[in-house]
C-alpha cells in the first residue's frame, strides 16, 4: 500500500508540476525505496514501469497527458539523473544482497562446523552433548532412551600399518554403515577419535542391545578397500539405558565401563551396563 501510494503521488506531482513546477524533483526517492521494499528484480521492474509512465506524461502532447509544461532540457536532465540514481541504488542493493548471502553462507558453514564432524559428516561431540542434555531435561519414564558407545577395535594398528589416510577412510566407511543401519529416529555422532555415540529414543536396554548387535554385525560384514587390499575391522559397544537421576557424565561413564568390558572380553562384542 505504501509503495504504490508513493508511485501514484510521484506521478501526480509530475503530472501537475507541484509548487513552481518543482514536483518532479521528488521522484528521486522512488529508486531507493522501490529497491529496498521490493528487492532487486521486482524493484527494477517497478522502476522501469514508473519511468515509462513518467516519460508518457512528460514527453507526449501536454494537452492530453500533462497539466504543466517543462522545458525539454529539464525533462532530459531529470530523466538522466533519475536513471543514474536508479543505477546507483540497484548497485547498492545488489551489493547488499551479496553481503547478506555471503553472511548467510558463512553462518551455515559455522553452524556445520559447530555441530557436525568434518571428516565423517556425523554430528560431533558438542552437538551430542547438547542432544543428551535435551533428552535428560524432558525425560519421561514412559519414553525411555538408551545410548550406545562404540569403539573401533585395534584402530591404532590400522593407522600404524596403513597410514592415517587409511584410518580416515575406515572412519568414513564405518560412519556410512552406521547411517544405513540405524533406525530413522536414532541419533549418531562421532564422540571422538574412533569412538561413536548413539542415542536411541524410546528404546530400553534390551532393545538397545539388539540394535547394538545389528550395528556390530553390519560393520563386521563391511570391508574397506585400500589399493589392492581389503581391510576388515570390528567394533565393540557399550550399552546403557538412561534412568532418572543420572547425569550426562554418569550415563557416559556407565556406557564406557561396558565398552571397556567388551574390549577386555576379546572385542567385537556388545556388553550391557549394569
Amino acid at each position: 500500500i505504501i509503495i504504490y501510494s508513493l508511485y501514484i503521488l510521484m506521478l501526480y506531482l509530475v503530472y501537475t508540476g507541484g509548487v513552481a513546477s518543482t514536483g518532479p524533483l521528488w521522484i528521486f526517492i522512488v529508486p531507493p525505496v522501490s529497491l529496498y521494499v521490493h528487492g532487486l528484480k521486482k524493484g527494477l521492474l517497478n522502476i522501469a514501469i514508473f519511468v515509462s509512465l513518467t516519460c508518457l506524461i512528460m514527453f507526449f502532447p501536454y494537452s492530453v497527458y500533462a497539466q504543466d509544461i517543462y522545458p525539454f532540457e529539464f525533462k532530459l536532465r531529470l530523466l538522466y539523473s533519475f536513471l543514474t540514481i536508479s543505477f546507483l541504488s540497484a548497485l547498492y542493493e545488489f551489493s547488499r544482497n551479496e553481503l547478506y548471502n555471503n553472511a548467510l553462507e558463512l553462518n551455515q558453514k559455522l553452524h556445520k562446523l559447530a555441530h557436525f564432524d568434518e571428516l565423517t559428516g556425523l554430528h560431533n561431540r558438542r552437538d551430542s552433548q547438547l542432544k543428551l542434555n535435551q533428552n535428560i531435561a524432558v525425560f519421561n519414564p514412559e519414553q525411555r532412551f538408551s545410548i550406545l558407545l562404540c569403539d573401533i577395535d585395534y584402530f591404532k594398528l590400522v593407522n600404524d600399518k596403513y597410514g592415517h589416510g587409511a584410518g580416515d577412510l575406515v572412519l568414513i566407511k564405518i560412519s556410512e554403515v552406521f547411517q544405513r543401519t540405524k533406525n530413522q529416529t536414532d541419533y549418531v555422532s562421532r564422540w571422538g577419535g574412533e569412538e561413536f555415540l548413539f542415542i536411541l529414543p524410546q528404546t530400553d536396554q534390551i532393545e538397545a542391545f539388539e540394535v547394538a548387535e545389528r550395528l556390530r554385525s553390519a560393520v563386521f560384514e563391511q570391508s574397506v578397500s585400500l589399493d589392492d587390499e581389503d581391510i576388515k575391522v570390528t567394533i565393540s559397544i557399550g550399552v546403557k539405558e538412561y534412568h532418572m537421576g543420572l547425569s550426562v557424565d554418569q550415563l557416559i561413564n556407565d556406557a564406557d565401563k561396558a565398552l571397556y568390558e567388551a574390549k577386555k572380553l576379546g572385542r567385537n562384542r556388545s556388553i550391557s551396563a549394569a
